[in-house]
């Protein structure tokens, strides 16, 4: 994978592979695809990246509620304390085991994460679009022209447009089918994967844009669901309750009336 025209990439000593028949399970709802053939890829992200960014706008649809609005403003102010005296977040590197030069790099390029973020200012809506939606995604954008300046700017980047991608190859080795991790990347569409004509042809890139995964930091909840296939929000839990408070006012606004 080429990241602004350079190839980054960890030591294969550093890294062992280590073969497995299955692939690992991880939090972060990537879809899996089987890696093969002339004409490359093609993936149909129709079901599962459709009923992802389906949940998507389902949780932002409860926030919208008054009962749950309320709920999440206590919770992201519990959460996120803007104050004159302390600092809304710190890096701590007491228990990191390295020398002391390399921690205080690590402590100023936090400080400068957080100034790109403007976090001091937009600290409460970071944490709050994170909790509604279970998953945040930022495009890190730098000058290729002069890569040692660093990090320019953090954009947020929509999740229900952006779906992370690994391509597994099996090979069989001493009669056993081992599964590999060949390519790991993200995929973006303009109009979103909720779409029905949102299908990615890789071979054609047509309908998607093939990004590096080092051009993207993203975090998600956590939460999957039973299948470990979709990342789940915290508010996950609130939509039956939520279809049920909207569905009993409704009743009651007909009780009346007849």
């Amino acid at each position: 994978m080429n990241l602004f025209g350079f190839e980054i990439k960890r030591k294969e000593d550093d890294v062992p592979e280590l073969p497995s028949f299955t692939p690992p399970v991880d939090d972060e709802g990537s879809v899996v695809v089987t890696a093969g053939g002339s004409y490359g890829t093609y993936v149909d992200l129709e079901g599962s990246a459709k009923s992802e960014a389906e949940l998507v706008t389902k949780y932002r649809n409860i926030a919208q509620q008054p009962e749950a609005h309320k709920a999440i403003d206590d919770i992201v102010s519990e959460a996120i304390v803007i104050s004159d005296d302390e600092r809304v977040v710190e890096c701590v590197t007491d228990d990191l085991k390295m020398a002391e030069n390399i921690k205080t790099r690590i402590r100023e390029e936090f400080e400068n994460v957080l100034k790109l973020l403007d976090f001091s200012n937009k600290g409460y809506d970071i944490f709050q679009k994170w909790y509604v939606d279970g998953r945040l995604y930022y495009h890190v954008i730098v000058d290729e022209k002069k890569i040692r300046e660093g990090i320019k700017e953090l954009r947020v980047v929509d999740p229900k447009r952006l779906r992370k991608i690994k391509e597994m190859e099996k090979k069989r080795e001493n009669d056993v089918i081992v599964t590999r991790l060949k390519n790991e990347y993200f995929m973006y569409n303009e109009k979103g994967f909720d779409k029905k004509d949102a299908t990615i042809g890789i071979s054609s890139g047509l309908q998607g844009l093939k990004i590096a995964k080092d051009s993207i930091v993203h975090t998600t909840s956590g939460l999957l669901n039973e299948t470990n296939t979709l990342v789940l929000s915290h508010l996950h839990k609130a939509i039956k309750p939520m279809n049920q408070l909207r569905m009993l006012e409704d009743a009651s606004v007909i009780y009346r009336i007849s």
